[in-house]
């Protein structure tokens, strides 16, 4: 009966060993599959944030994209601007060209108008015009003529005479001082 006793013993101490056991292989098959689960739960995370990273640079690059596009269609406009511009430009400047040739005609008109009227008459006109005019005129005559309407001037006004007379005179480019 002894043996009985211990042998009922033994078996139970062997039943809790093994329930020990399996506890621990329970606990240790349960902490692995825990360690699974996070990781699978903090690779399903890093997939998320990588996805929502991708959406983040998808978005920026459309973004970049239409603002080149922009960029483009205003370097555009500007070189067509600027395209304009310098036929505008050449216009004036084939428009002033012209006038010029106009004034120069109109010029040589009335020197030979003024060059061929007595000098008194032309005197009194001159001193009543404008200085810049007069001397335009002035270089336009021939010296002859010139010198005797300045010759008269110089008894009406002798001041607008001397006036028109270093208008008359070049200025120099390089005083050398």
């Amino acid at each position: 009966m002894f043996r009985k006793i211990i042998y009922i013993f033994l078996l139970c101490l062997i039943a809790s060993s093994v329930r020990a056991q399996d506890n621990a292989s329970e606990k240790a098959v349960a902490e692995a599959a825990e360690a699974r689960e996070e990781k699978l739960i903090d690779t399903q995370s890093l997939i998320r944030e990588l996805r929502e990273k991708e959406k983040a640079l998808n978005a920026r690059e459309a973004d970049l994209n239409a603002r080149e596009a922009r960029l483009d269609t205003l370097q555009k406009d500007i070189l067509d601007r600027e395209n304009d511009l310098k036929k505008m430009r050449q216009e004036v400047s084939d428009r002033l060209e012209e006038l010029k040739g106009a004034e120069d005609e109109e010029l040589d008109k009335l020197a030979k108008i003024y060059s061929s009227a007595k000098p008194k008459s032309a005197a009194a006109i001159f001193v009543k015009m404008d200085l810049e005019k007069a001397v335009a005129v002035f270089r336009k005559m021939t010296p002859s003529a010139a010198g005797k309407i300045l010759n008269e001037m110089g008894r009406l006004d002798p001041a607008y005479a001397s006036k028109l007379s270093e208008g008359l005179t070049p200025r120099p480019v390089f005083t050398g001082q």
